[in-house]
């Protein structure tokens, strides 16, 4: 249940063509990550992994407390998840603490601490640009194994 409500909460992965970058602009991945405030997008499932949504979240879980939390990280590898305007839990902290870094060749983000809307790891960087923070994640949810899909955006 709980990766359910955190499916819901947090941005899909649409295409998922080759990673893309803005190194044509000459910044670099650390600059694009950390150049402003990540905030959700959409979410899903990939049952298939084929990179589109297999399993949408259900409507009733994408409450505005949710949707409006957003994500900053830093150059330095940390970052802060900040609750937004409104909590679903008065009783948690506006902000909390994470730390990321790269591997992998800068394909992979990892996150610890609170992570994503609870979910830390490594996650697979599928497009970064200047706009859009695209990752995925595999996991299982209900005994089904598949790619939790993330998008985030400026």
């Amino acid at each position: 249940m709980k990766y359910l409500l955190i499916l819901s909460c947090i941005g899909l992965i649409a295409n998922t063509g080759c990673s893309k970058d803005d190194s044509a602009s000459g910044e670099t991945k650390t600059e694009l990550i950390t150049k402003s405030s990540w905030k959700y997008e959409n979410a899903g499932g990939d049952i298939d992994k084929n990179g589109t949504i297999d399993m949408p979240p259900p409507a009733s879980l994408l409450q505005p407390c949710i949707t409006d939390n957003f994500l900053v990280l830093n150059a330095d590898g940390t970052g802060t998840i900040d609750e937004g305007a409104t909590k679903c839990d008065p009783t948690l902290q506006q902000t909390t603490s994470a730390s990321w870094s790269f591997s992998n060749n800068e394909t992979v983000l990892n996150l610890s601490g609170n992570g994503l809307w609870g979910i830390s790891g490594q996650f697979k960087i599928v497009t970064l640009n200047s706009t859009q923070l695209h990752l995925s994640k595999d996991t299982t949810i209900s005994g089904i194994p598949l790619a939790l899909l993330i998008q985030l955006k400026h």
